[in-house]
C-alpha cells in the first residue's frame, strides 16, 4: 500500500473514531401525551375514535386503557414524537376513564384521561 493509501485510511478512520465518541441524543422534549376522543358520549356498540398526540425523548410506544377491561397498544419504536389513533366500542352502559399512557425509555411515563359515558342502545 502506498503512503498516500495508509495516510488516507488513518485520516478516515480517526474521523470516524471521533465523530462516534461524541454522539448524543437530544430529545422532543418532556414526556407528554393528550388524549381525545371523537365523542364522549355513546351507545353500546357504539365506535369511538381515540387520538393521541405524544412526544417525548425516546418513546417505546402509546397504551390505551378503555377502563372497560380492554387495552391497545401502538409501539412507537424510540420515536421523538407520535400520533395516531385507535377505534372502540363498549359492550355495557357505564361511566368509563379512557386512559392514554405515553411510555418513554428515558423519562418514564405520561397519561391523560378521558371520560366516556355509555348509554343503552
Amino acid at each position: 500500500m502506498s503512503r498516500r493509501a495508509t495516510a488516507w485510511i488513518a485520516i478516515v478512520l480517526a474521523g470516524s473514531a471521533a465523530a462516534c465518541s461524541e454522539v448524543t441524543f437530544e430529545g422532543g422534549g418532556p414526556v407528554s401525551i393528550t388524549l381525545t376522543a371523537d365523542k364522549t358520549t355513546a351507545k353500546v356498540g357504539q365506535n369511538i375514535l381515540f387520538s393521541f398526540d405524544a412526544v417525548g425523548s425516546i418513546l417505546d410506544g402509546v397504551t390505551l386503557d378503555y377502563g372497560d377491561a380492554v387495552a391497545d397498544t401502538m409501539y412507537t419504536l424510540g420515536s421523538v414524537t407520535a400520533h395516531g389513533q385507535f377505534l372502540h366500542a363498549y359492550t355495557a352502559t357505564g361511566t368509563y376513564r379512557a386512559i392514554g399512557t405515553a411510555w418513554d425509555a428515558r423519562q418514564g411515563p405520561a397519561a391523560d384521561t378521558v371520560v366516556i359515558q355509555i348509554t343503552g342502545s
